[in-house]
């Protein structure tokens, strides 16, 4: 459970008598704080999350926090208190005592005065700030990373998936997400995509679904990589109905299909088993003039032969050799395919084809090194 230390506790109560009018935190809550008692989350979970957001506040006590880290740089052998290391090594000397709020003061500082801190701290201040429940600091960070020069890592898109988890509604998901449009109002829909796919990784495909909505509002909010994150989050949560509905409003919003969305259909469908659809959107990405690649084939052939159209599956695989190199996986698919279908002498006659064409299949090492940094490139 988190909770103020003493000192900081101590130093928030001089600061709150100071600016009575100010004084909106109820009062069992601080004195709960200032005796290091833990306020009851089950029952006071809103109280502790709307009094953690007061804490967050911009106010007029910034300066007792700015005067400190001037009194630090100057004591250190930089003497400046634009040296960014200086800066970097306080900011994280006040999140390693636990004391948030003064470092995110001290941050706001920085940026005013056009100095950076490195990712490793923004990253440092969104976990301390996702573990506190603070999640209106959470926000006010994540702002001043985006405006900042740094551009977000995989670590800073799952603190956001950490800090979304914890909210419970979704008014603060929408708040959260219409600033990040504004300061991103200017830039690809990267931002916005990486927070939902992390969103859905950690478990709150839900969320993801709240913002996706929200971003449906403005066509320029998100592109095809946005679709093909939902698809795929729907598709392997097993929601085939929600996952063509959205198909669907894809193009009724402009956005088109390409090979990764066929893909991501066509791969969902084969392990639900839905042969059926899965003929369909090959015919649909055929008539479109979409050339199916090696994922589509594999996902096709094993579709096919599953379902105990053998006849079909090597057909396919016959006009995928036409085009692309055949993976050692297709083989041995559709040879499981042939043994349990009963034909093994066609099992026998395509696995001798497997062996004597070994070297010029695509095995395990040539899907990894095709696959390295894809989701960071497609992602990013």
């Amino acid at each position: 459970m988190w909770r103020l230390p003493p000192a900081a506790a101590l130093l928030l109560l001089r600061r709150s008598l100071g600016a009575t009018a100010r004084l909106s935190a109820p009062r069992c809550l601080v004195r709960a704080l200032l005796h290091e008692e833990q306020p009851n989350v089950g029952t006071n979970s809103l109280m502790t999350v709307r009094y953690l957001q007061w804490c967050g506040s911009d106010n007029d006590d910034d300066d007792e926090a700015i005067e400190a880290f001037k009194h630090y740089c100057s004591t250190t052998a930089s003497s400046s208190a634009s040296d960014a290391s200086a800066s970097t090594a306080y900011v994280e000397k006040l999140c390693k005592s636990g004391n948030l709020l003064d470092a995110v003061r001290v941050v706001r500082h920085l940026r005013d005065e056009q100095i950076h801190v490195c990712l490793h701290t923004f990253n440092m201040l969104l976990q301390q700030a996702a573990e506190a429940n603070s999640f209106a600091l959470f926000a006010k960070v994540f702002r001043y990373l985006l405006l900042s020069k740094l551009a977000p890592d995989s670590t800073s898109y799952m603190n956001v998936a950490k800090a979304l988890q914890k909210l419970d509604g979704c008014e603060l998901i929408l708040k959260f997400v219409r600033e990040i449009l504004e300061i991103t109002q200017d830039r690809d829909p990267t931002v916005m995509n990486r927070i939902i796919f992390a969103t859905a990784k950690y478990g709150d495909i839900d969320k993801s679904l709240i913002i996706f909505e929200e971003l449906k509002k403005d066509r320029t909010s998100l592109d095809v990589v946005t679709f093909n994150t939902i698809l795929d989050m729907l598709g392997k949560a097993g929601r085939v109905n929600q996952m063509l509905h959205e198909v669907k409003q894809m193009e009724e919003l402009g956005h088109y299909p390409d090979i990764v969305t066929y893909n991501t259909i066509i791969n969902c469908l084969r392990r639900l088993g839905r042969l059926d659809l899965c003929k369909r959107f090959a015919g649909e990405m055929l008539e479109r003039g979409v050339n199916p690649d090696l994922r589509t084939y594999t996902a096709l052939i094993d579709s096919f032969g599953r379902a105990g159209h053998i006849t079909e599956a090597l057909e396919m695989l016959d006009l995928m050799k036409m085009s692309h190199k055949p993976s050692v996986y297709v083989y041995r698919a559709l040879i499981s395919d042939l043994k349990k279908a009963g034909q093994c002498e066609l099992a026998q006659k395509l696995s001798e084809e497997m062996n004597s064409s070994a070297s010029d299949l695509f095995g395990p090492e040539d899907f990894k090194q095709k696959n390295k940094g894809r989701w960071f490139r497609n992602k990013r």
